[in-house]
């Protein structure tokens, strides 16, 4: 699921267009449903394509089951991204249809997009795609598709030395939340070799990976608040849901600026990390991060990393296991 957008469209061809612009980028084999609240839509989930028609009812279940879980949901408008023909996936635009139909949901409506096409399922012949209504600009629809920008920076050999070399102190001896705090004012142009060493030292151990995580999707009074559960967890007290729930995509929706800004440290801290295994935690953070975006291609890939320099990191298998199984975070179905 994408940030928070509003937009107006008239026709379907505006639609089309509306609906890439709250995805924010034209995606490839993909479809597209954009959640509706009588005519209002603000935000749009994307689905890979599936290659086997016997996957449809299942695919189509999944997803109207994540569209009704959107706060106040009364209809969708979905968009099919094709790198081949419309009739490809004419069985899927069916499916969706009649899930839509027996479920009680509006239906804006089911269009394509192809190479060379566009149009509107069961609803007259494809048109041009010179035809189509211009796309919102560059502040709404970035260059790419959905992988774009899952990728990590060109190691810069000098950095990656001077984080290796870098004087680690003992972790109780850290502000640990004033540094996850610090993280987000950081010019990722101009990274402190030596801070970066202590945010890679800190998120290698759980209890500081799981604070900073929640800090970064809250605010650094919960992070504080989160630090003395885990503390207090080590010595035989439960953590209350509120504390814990947050890694699991539980509570308010967290700031975009904040998760953004995160992410951009930890992928330059992933590229240069001095060890496999703390290239892995950092990774799953950034697996993480992603997931809390409403990211799954962007997890899958930095998760599939973390798995990769270490396969026996827990939390990279449990990230794993929740993009696989589609789930997202709570937050995100809210308006």
């Amino acid at each position: 699921m994408t940030e928070k957008k509003v937009l107006k469209a008239e026709g379907v061809g505006e639609l089309v267009g509306a609906v890439t612009a709250l995805l924010g980028y034209m995606p490839s084999q993909s479809l597209v449903i954009a959640p509706l609240t009588g005519t209002r839509a603000t935000s749009a989930m994307r689905v890979d394509l599936p290659t086997d028609a016997e996957v449809y009812p299942a695919m189509v279940a999944q997803v109207m089951g994540l569209t009704c879980r959107v706060q106040g949901v009364t209809g969708f408008a979905a968009v099919v991204y094709t790198d081949g023909t419309d009739s490809e996936h004419e069985g899927l635009a069916a499916t969706l249809l009649s899930a839509a139909s027996f479920i009680g949901l509006d239906v804006a409506t089911v269009a394509f997009v192809t190479p060379t096409t566009w149009g509107e399922y069961f609803e007259g012949a494809a048109r041009p795609l010179d035809t189509l209504p211009a796309l919102p600009g560059p502040d709404l629809v970035r260059d790419g598709d959905q992988t774009s920008g899952a990728s990590l920076p060109v190691v810069d050999e000098a950095l990656r030395v001077r984080i290796f070399n870098a004087p680690l102190p003992h972790p109780e001896s850290v502000d640990a939340c004033a540094l996850f705090e610090d993280v987000l004012t950081w010019d990722v142009e101009a990274l402190d070799a030596e801070k970066v060493a202590v945010l890679t030292g800190l998120v290698s151990l759980p209890i500081f990976r799981d604070v900073a995580l929640a800090q970064w999707a809250t605010t650094e009074g919960q992070g504080r608040e989160t630090l003395a559960a885990q503390k207090a967890f080590l010595n035989g007290a439960p953590i209350a849901d509120e504390v814990g729930g947050v890694t699991l995509g539980q509570g308010s929706r967290p700031e975009v600026t904040r998760l953004q800004g995160a992410l951009a440290v930890c992928r330059i801290a992933a590229a240069h990390a001095p060890t496999e295994e703390s290239a892995a935690a950092l990774l799953t953070v950034c697996g993480w991060l992603s997931w809390a975006l409403g990211s799954s291609t962007h997890a899958s890939f930095y998760i599939d990393l973390a798995r990769t320099a270490d396969p026996t990191l827990s939390m990279a298998d449990l990230m794993a296991e929740l993009v696989a199984q589609g789930m997202l975070p709570e937050w995100v179905f809210t308006r």
